[in-house]
Formats: structure tokens, sequence, C-alpha cells
């Protein structure tokens, strides 16, 4: 919520605290040495056994993936999905050097990344207007289903692509948030020899090393491995915060034939400590501080309203496995199955609101340890035949997952923190009288139906699925058990007309539900809130060129969303509904062996429809206007040969805040009431050098990324006081402490730290 400015040439003088540092990268992103093998092969997912072209659960040869899974749960062409969808690749990842999911998605539209500042502790993500608390993501085709402070964090240097689909998918995922999905890959095994290590080293204090090694265990190729590590220790933008990662995923696979395929996937990550997430006020940071001899102030970019002792752990274990066989031409089994265990130590003092007499945040702690685990399983029959003159695709399943997390909390109020003066190391909390003992069970069990028929240039999907849905909650200081249980019949209809030249307009309608914890005053349990949305576009796709075009408009509307009870505020009604409804347009091409580009813009307009206090207004975080654009070039001829530069540059503009329902605010008019808050812009550059092209087998092997930004400001959120403590106030307003949206701090979005802005005074 603080605008700076800084200016693109990043002289000396407006360095923030130390001059940008460039990156030595030794091998950085991919160093290959003949210490490991004699040659390195760029990989396909099918690891060798002979499938032809891309596969939708592997790599793309390009950054214009034109297959993908994530919209039908079948290999389909990208043309031929009735609804938006966007692929990240690997070789994209790899150019920006993203560090965090939600960074992977920085150039997409319809996406915005940064509603937590600089934060990478949640990826969690606003899609087409609806913000998300918790991640909505599906990793190798499972979800991730987190709960209160637990949440996975998957590193995007083990990921082969990550996909984002856009609306109500419920058709295929049960429960889900109604903006979409994010959908992950992992890097499978490999036949061919793989061998892969990097290093690299920045300012704020960045060290990172990582390897990927695969290959084939015996001469037939029935066994092949991958084991892929990465370890990463580097300073958090705020003050008094780290960001330490190690993981490992090793991975094994059994191909005895070309119908047979069992790939046993496993991934290890502990976080020590995983950085800041914390909380800011509108003052100081959308709006100045007024000091006592009538100066304005704002917020320094690196300010901490935390304390020392705040940490935020996770120690993340998973074992799972996809397996496939084809009986025959027609009938084909998938199954994915995945466990994970997921341990959260987080402990927090937090501000909470802010005393504009006193100029202090005030400010809460929360205290909790969580272990959460999962199970999670997706059994699929795929039947492809035809019927006369129409070909068909069908689709059956049926999906299991089971979330327990035991959470041992205690919430309390903090030692206020003066904004303008802040004094450091009063830790020191006023427990609330009861701790937050709760053992929260979730439960969904799916049956779908889907057929993609495809007739001379048509293509028609129908789909339909039926969820049962369970969550209870457990208070073991009350010693009581809350229990809700839902069923909810969900369906989708697409329609695409393929042309030759890979044009392709589609139309589809699609439904989701949401489940709603929780009771009226009357004790009247809630029902899920449901959503639809109407999409038509246009892909273009051409089969002779890496280009993937897309243009869509929608309108998504929820309903039965929760809404303040206006005869107590302290419960909720089903009154509420949101409409969203905007234009997504996004390229990406290798236009030639040189030059890549991605581009996108996004308009969306959102608006509370019904609702007891907030009809007519604006949600936040919903920017009205968003556009990105990236190109990179790589000369391979000239005496540059090996050389790549790339720059891009991503606005995000003007969006709204939220007033919170406070007596001061009241007695002004200004509770639950729309306030604007400054779009912004970043820029962001990198530079690669090729090691192969100097006599080693290496690949980008020297990287420097710079990031400058222009008018930037966090956009606010409401700001609540819960009863509950911590566990709401994380829910509410975003930090300010950070305005790049991207999720972070300058050219770390490339992998580089750094600090090149001031202060707008």
């Amino acid at each position: 919520m603080n605008a700076r400015t800084t200016s693109v040439c990043c002289t000396k003088k407006h360095f923030y605290r130390q001059p940008l540092a460039i990156m030595i990268a030794l091998a950085l992103t991919s160093l290959s040495s003949n210490l490991f093998a004699e040659e390195t092969l760029v990989v396909s997912a099918d690891g060798g056994a002979g499938v032809a072209g891309e596969s939708a659960w592997g790599p793309a040869p390009t950054i214009a993936a034109k297959q993908s899974a994530t919209g039908t749960k079948t290999d389909t062409p990208i043309e031929k999905n009735p609804q938006s969808v966007s692929v990240v690749t690997r070789e994209e990842m790899e150019m920006r050097n993203v560090t965090s999911v939600k960074g992977a998605f920085n150039y997409t539209p319809g996406v915005l990344t940064g509603n937590r500042g600089s934060s990478d502790v949640i990826d969690a993500l606003s899609i087409r207007g609806f913000s998300e608390t918790n991640t909505n993501q599906y990793l190798d085709g499972l979800k991730l289903q987190g709960d209160n402070y637990s949440e996975f964090a998957i590193d995007p240097y083990f990921l082969e692509r990550a996909e984002l689909l856009r609306g109500p998918v419920s058709v295929l995922y049960g429960k889900s948030n109604p903006g979409g999905v994010v959908a992950l890959v992992s890097k499978r095994p490999v036949q061919e020899t793989l061998r892969e290590v990097q290093f690299q080293m920045g300012n704020d204090n960045l060290f990172s090393t990582g390897f990927d090694f695969g290959g084939a265990l015996d001469d037939d190729g029935v066994y092949s491995y991958r084991l892929t590590g990465q370890a990463r220790s580097q300073d958090a933008q705020q003050a008094m915060n780290k960001e330490k990662r190690y993981t490992l995923a090793p991975a094994f696979s059994w191909r005895p034939d070309d119908r047979t395929r069992v790939d046993l996937l496993t991934y290890f990550q502990n976080e020590p400590e995983t950085g800041y997430y914390g909380w800011l006020p509108r003052q100081g940071t959308v709006v100045p501080i007024t000091r006592a001899d009538g100066s304005e102030y704002k917020l320094p970019t690196n300010f901490d309203e935390g304390e020392q002792s705040n940490k935020i752990s996770r120690n993340t274990k998973m074992v799972g496995y996809n397996a496939e066989h084809s009986f025959n031409d027609t009938w084909t089994v998938r199954q994915n199955l995945r466990y994970a265990d997921l341990r959260t130590d987080y402990r927090s003092i937090y501000g909470s609101s802010f005393n504009s007499e006193t100029q202090e945040i005030n400010r809460g702690s929360a205290i909790s340890e969580e272990k959460l685990n999962q199970f999670a399983v997706d059994t699929q029959a795929q039947a492809k035949f035809a019927t006369g003159q129409l070909d068909h695709t069908l689709l059956l399943g049926v999906d299991f997952q089971r979330t327990r997390n035991d959470i041992d909390a205690q919430f309390g109020m903090a030692s206020s923190l003066n904004a303008v003066n802040p004094q450091y190391g009063n830790d020191s909390v006023t427990p609330y009288d009861q701790p937050y003992q709760h053992l929260d069970k979730q439960r969904q069990t799916g049956l779908y139906l889907q057929d993609q028929m495809e007739w001379d240039r048509w293509v028609l999907t129908l789909g339909g699925r039926y969820d049962y849905a369970m969550n209870s909650v457990y208070d073991r200081v009350a010693n009581s058990v809350d229990r809700q249980n839902d069923q909810a019949f969900t369906w989708r209809g697409g329609l695409n007309y393929v042309f030759d030249n890979g044009i392709a307009p589609y139309f589809s309608y699609s439904e989701a539900f949401i489940p709603n914890a929780g009771s009226t005053l009357n004790g009247e349990a809630f029902d899920p809130s449901r959503a639809k949305q109407y999409e038509a576009g246009v892909k273009y796709v051409p089969k002779d060129r890496p280009v993937v075009l897309t243009a869509a408009v929608y309108q998504l509307t929820k309903t039965k969303n929760l809404t303040a009870d206006p005869d107590n505020v302290l419960f909720s009604v089903q009154g509420g509904e949101i409409r969203s409804r905007g234009v997504e347009l996004e390229a990406k091409a290798a236009l030639n062996a040189n030059v890549n580009l991605t581009a996108s813009y996004t308009y969306t307009d959102a608006e509370y429809t019904e609702d007891t206090l907030l009809k007519g207004k604006t949600p936040v975080q919903v920017p009205k206007h968003m556009a990105s654009l990236w190109s990179d070039y790589t000369f391979h001829e000239t005496a540059l040969s090996g050389v790549t530069i790339g720059a891009g540059v991503r606005y995000v503009g003007e969006s709204q805040g939220l007033y919170a329902e406070t007596p001061a605010n009241s007695a002004a008019g200004l509770s639950n009431q729309n306030f604007k808050v400054a779009g912004y812009t970043t820029v962001d550059a990198a530079l690669k050098y090729d090691l192969a092209r100097f006599g080693l087998p290496g690949r980008q092997s020297a990287s420097t990324s710079t990031t400058c930004l222009t008018a930037s400001m966090l956009p606010a959120a409401i700001v609540t006081t819960p009863v509950t403590g911590a566990r709401n106030a994380r829910l509410s307003a975003p930090p300010p402490s950070d305005f790049d949206l991207a999720g972070r701090c300058g050219a770390r979005s490339q992998g580089l730290p750094c600090r090149i802005r001031t202060q707008k005074t």
C-alpha cells in the first residue's frame, strides 16, 4: 500500500539499502559436467517410451505448450478444451527463474499473484476476482488440501509444468474455488541420461544449490529413475525474517511394455523458516501517517510489525504413484494415489489494527502446532471409440480424499508497536482464556462422467459429477463435535469448432460448489455456495508453428455467499451474491529459433450484487486492468553465441480496499466503504550464458536479473479484529510491506534479490 518510485536506469542514489549485486551463478539453472555423464539430453515425459509429440503430463518442447489435461483429465489439445487454460512450461520457469508456484503465473492473465506482497509463505492466488485464503492446487492430479495454517508449498524447480484452469471446475475436481484451480505436474523419471547441477549466489544472502539426475537402470529401459534436490536460503525483504528450504524428490518408474507405466513419486521438504507473513494497516501504506509535527511518514519497505521470535516452519513428506495401463486401443485405466504428511509450527506476533491517535499498531499473538495428513486417490477408465461418424473419448472416474489436521493453538493479545518509532523486543503476550485445540476432518467422494465427442470439426464436451463432502470439527476443550455433510451435483457443457488453420471458437457453461462451515443464528447448517459461469472465446493453435493465442470473455456468479445477519452481525446468512465478468487475452510464441514472446491483458469487473452490508461495493484486490509482456532473445551464430537476454514488464491497475467496521469509521461514515489503491508497474530483466558454447556440456551458466518498480502500491483488504485472534486476522488485509505484487521484491522474481527502490515523499 506504499507508493514507491524508482528509475529504470537504477542509478546509485536510488538503491534502497545496498547496490544491486550481480548474481554469480556457477552453472546457474543447469550446469552439466563430464564428471557425471558423457552426454546430456533434454528429456521427454514418457521417458523414451516412444510416444511421439507432446504429452499433457510432461515437458513441452517450447514455451507454447499445446496439450493439457487440467481441463478434461485426458490428454487433450488446448484448442479442444472448452475452458480457458494457461500452461507455464519448464522452459518458461527456468527463463524467469521463478522460486514459487504463484511466481510462475506472474505473466498469466486473470491472476493476481501478489495478494500477500513479498510473502511466499502461502501460494494463494486471486483468480478472476475471487481471492483464495487457502491454496487451490493439485499436484499430479490430486488436490493438496490445506487447513488452518497448514498449507503445502511446492518448489517450482521440481515441476515439469504449471497450469491454470479458469472458472468453476467442480465437474472434474469437486469442491473448489469458483475462480479456478492450479494444476502442477512433477518431474518424472526419464530413460535418457540427465545430469544437471546448479549453484546460485546473490545479495540479501542468497545461496542456492540444486541437482537433477535421471536415466535408465537397465539396457531395456524397463526401470528408470530421477533424483532432484535443492537447498536454498535467503533473507526475506522484511527485517528479522529468513527463507530456508531443503527439498529432495526421488522418483522411480517401471515400464514393462508400451502399454503399462507405473511412476513412484516422492517429495520431502523441510522449511525451517518460511519468511514473513503478517499484516499492516492502511495508514502508513496506502496513505501516510501524520506525525505530531505535521509531517507525513510512510512505512519503509522492509518494515516488520512482528518480533524476532516470529517463526513459521513446515516439514512435508509425500509418497504416491501414477499408474496407467492400456488393455487395447479402446480402454485405458489410470490411477493416481498419494499420502501426504505436513507438520507446521506457526509462531507469530502480528498487526491487527491501527490507533491513529497514538500512531501504534495493535498486535495479536498466535501459536499453532499442527499435524496434517492427507490421503487422496483418483481412479479413471478411459474409452476411445466411434459411433458412426462420431468419435468419443469417454471418461469415467471416482476420486476420494481424506484430510485430518490436529491443531494445538493458543491465541492472545500482544503489546502494541509504534509505527513511526518501533521499539522491538517485547514479545510477551496475554493469551485468551481457552486454548484452540481442534481436530479438523475433511472427506470428499466424487463420481464423474465425461464424454468428448468429435464430428468433423466440431468438439462437444459434456460432463457431470456427484459429490459427497463432509467437514467435522472436534473441539477438544469443549469436548464437542460439529459435523456437516453436503451433497452436490455439478455439470459442464462446451462446444468447440476447430478450423484447419488452428482457429477454434468455443462456448461453455460450468458449475462449482463450495461447502460452508457453520450455521445461522437459529442453528441451521449452511448450504454449499454455488457458482456458475458462461464463457466464450477463441483459440489459435496452428499445427506447424509453436504459437498459442487465446481470447476469452466470461461472466461468473457466486450465489449463496455468506453475508452478515442484519439482526446480529456476529452471525451470517446466505443471501450474498458476487458477480465477476471480464476479458482475458494471452499470447505465447516461439517466434523463431531466437525469440520467445509472452503477452497478456486482463479486464475484470467484480461487484457484490447482493449483500446486507456490501451491495454495490467492489471486492478487495480486484484490479480492473492488468497487462504483461515478456520477450527473450538467444544468440546462436554470432560472437555472442550462447547469450540469452530477456526482459518483461507487468502492470497491475488500480484496485479497491474496504474500510473496516470500527467505531471511528462508523462515526465518519466510512465503514464498509471502498477506498482506492493505486496501481503499479514491475520491470524484470535476465541475462544468461550457455557454457556449452564455451566447450563445456552445460546450459545456462550465468544469469543476472534486475527488477525496477514504478508507482507501486499494495492493495488493501478489510481490516478486522476477530474474536479468535490471529487466524482471521491472517485472512484479512495483505501486508503492504512490499509493493511488488508479483510476490517478490524486485528481481527476486527472477531469483535475484534486489534493493532498488526509494520512498516517495
